[in-house]
């Protein structure tokens, strides 16, 4: 959907909102004035601050699942029987989701940042790899054939033939790791983190600020949509520079 049509649905949406909210009044749900008003009240207060710490621990934790995943996933889908086996096993980890991890976090590294950036960890983790394993696995087999004829080696032929051709699927699940990355993030600083927008979120529930929770949350989602526009436009160049 263009950006245009996108602001003209969300003004209207925010429109309808600040209506109902004047017409059926609730503390449980203010009018977006009230919220932009409480947003700048915050900024004052230490916000930025929380985002920053929000987006650090998403860049430590993302990048080590990025280069553990991509790493582990060329292994596994070179490594025949025994990468299948090591592969079953690791998806059968997948479904459970990262904040259920969350205790046994707290319990490894306490609270804080490495028990979040763990969590983080492991939700970007997961998706990288089975998408870089699947990927490597998809090449189609006529390539492969002809590097076979033109006697290229086992690692010229992933350099050259494989990764390419992977390239767009493991950059999507570059890009699928990096939203779960965020919204793991999030849910770790709810319960084991004294800083960031999952903790601001809670503390301001906790004080039955409404307002506070809504500006939590937009900053969720506006940095959430920054992220993946970046992203984005990095999959693009990428794949225009290396893709097959």
């Amino acid at each position: 959907m263009p950006a245009r049509d996108v602001l003209v649905v969300g003004v209207a949406a925010l429109g309808f909102w600040e209506l109902g909210a004047r017409l059926w009044p609730s503390p449980a749900l203010p009018p977006p004035s009230a919220v932009t008003v409480r947003a700048a009240e915050l900024l004052g207060t230490g916000l930025l601050s929380h985002v920053l710490d929000s987006l650090a621990r998403v860049g430590a934790g993302y990048l080590l699942a990025s280069l553990a995943a991509v790493s582990l996933g060329v292994l596994l889908s070179l490594g025949g029987r025994p990468g299948d086996a090591v592969l079953g096993a690791l998806n059968s980890l997948r479904p459970i989701p990262p904040i259920a991890w969350v205790p046994l976090a707290i319990l490894w590294f306490g609270l804080g940042d490495p028990s979040a950036i763990f969590i983080v960890f492991v939700g970007a983790f997961f998706p990288i790899l089975l998408q870089v394993a699947w990927a490597l696995r998809s090449c189609p087999p006529a390539w492969l054939e002809l590097a076979e004829v033109l006697g290229a080696s086992s690692r010229l032929t992933l350099a050259e033939v494989r990764l390419p051709a992977a390239l767009p699927r493991i950059a999507t699940g570059l890009r699928t790791g990096l939203g779960l990355a965020w919204t793991s993030v999030v849910a770790a600083e709810l319960v084991g983190a004294q800083s960031g927008l999952g903790y601001l979120i809670q503390s301001h529930r906790m004080l039955l600020d409404p307002e506070g929770v809504l500006v939590g949350m937009a900053c969720i989602g506006l940095a959430g949509v920054g992220m993946d526009a970046i992203a984005a436009r990095l999959e693009a160049a990428v794949l225009r520079r290396w893709g097959p």
